[in-house]
């Protein structure tokens, strides 16, 4: 979206901004929300107070934010220090040991390896908002912390409660780690606190046995990023808008996701489309939602027979207007040439 679409179709937003938390930064900012930079207030947090550093250079050089802070802090429950367990893959580290016993089954499992373990200060969220150490008004969690998830947004229900639009959270559905939630566990307190899934990305681990053939074999289901929304037209979730911004906000991150049917929904509703500026925020969806359209036409047959044969053999998606989509895609990824060693 443009800089006038923004202004024109999310007026209150353009004025206030919108506000991100992103707890396991270590791999920077999501480009999916390149186009909202300048409306966005984002608040990172990583551990490792070099990283947080670098992570802060390098946002104000990518993106241009309308305000961006890394906190050195872990997230939690509650405010306590704990130690932190470094493997030789810093973004396998986490709070709790990995479950080797699970892990050994498939390949590279020495990026679970242990380096050594360093104290950490976990904050929560909560603690945090009271102090004013967050944007005025946070819109979005995003939670990748390797099965601390649920220990953060217990310790968040106020912002839950009062603000919080959206929150992508990473979710586990097997043991990688000694102390951890599952998918379910998270589920149910989303749930609860009256957030709707919208979408749950999977990714699959084949085992060591068809290491070198991956994309023969279906692999077992370890982890995936879900997706929760509000959503005030599901009457089970009991959520109201407390005013117009919040649908304003809500109305863009479902853009932001590439769910246009659904933000195209809640303008129709009189109830909540009275304080929006319709005819700009539907053009706004329109204009968005043709973007994914137009990418069909920029391919030859050539690439798209090139694209087809990768995506049979487990080499790469074949549709690039959606490659850049979080939620069109899943993020399993399999090659004969490159077995799966993500995490």
């Amino acid at each position: 979206m443009t800089i006038a679409s923004l202004r024109k179709g999310f007026p209150q937003l353009f004025g206030d901004g919108l506000g991100i938390i992103d707890a396991g930064a270590r791999e920077g900012f999501h480009p999916l929300f390149q186009e909202m930079a300048p409306l966005l207030h984002l608040v990172g947090f990583e551990p490792d107070a070099q990283e947080c550093q670098r992570l802060q250079a390098q946002s104000q050089k990518q993106f241009d934010f309308r305000s961006v802070r890394y906190l050195p802090y872990a997230l939690g429950a509650q405010d306590h220090e704990q130690a932190l367990y470094l493997c030789q893959s810093p973004g396998a580290s986490a709070l709790s040991k990995p479950n080797r016993v699970f892990i050994n089954r498939f390949p590279n499992p020495t990026r679970y390896d242990l380096a050594h373990t360093t104290p950490v200060v976990i904050r929560s969220l909560n603690a945090l908002y009271r102090e004013k150490m967050l944007p005025p008004c946070v819109d979005i969690l995003k939670l990748d912390t390797q099965g601390s998830e649920l220990n953060i947004l217990t310790g968040a229900t106020e912002l839950l409660s009062q603000q919080v639009i959206a929150v992508e959270v990473e979710v586990l559905f097997a043991r990688l780690y000694e102390s951890q939630p599952f998918f379910r566990d998270v589920d149910a307190f989303l749930t609860t606190q009256g957030f709707s899934l919208f979408k749950l990305r999977r990714l699959e681990w084949v085992r060591r046995s068809f290491e070198r053939m991956p994309h023969l074999s279906a692999g077992q289901l370890v982890f995936g990023d879900a997706l929760y929304l509000r959503d005030p037209l599901n009457p089970e979730l009991h959520w109201q808008p407390g005013n117009s911004r919040q649908i304003e906000a809500l109305i863009l991150i479902a853009l932001s996701y590439d769910f246009h049917d659904f933000a195209l929904e809640l303008t129709t509703v009189s109830e909540y489309s009275r304080g929006l500026d319709v005819p700009n925020v539907q053009k706004a969806i329109h204009e968005r939602s043709r973007r994914l359209r137009r990418g069909w036409k920029r391919y030859t047959a050539l690439q798209y027979l090139m694209r087809l044969t990768k995506a049979c053999f487990g080499l790469r998606g074949m549709h690039r207007p959606y490659e850049l989509s979080w939620a069109r895609t899943d993020n399993n990824f399999y090659s004969p040439l490159a077995p799966l060693v993500s995490r």
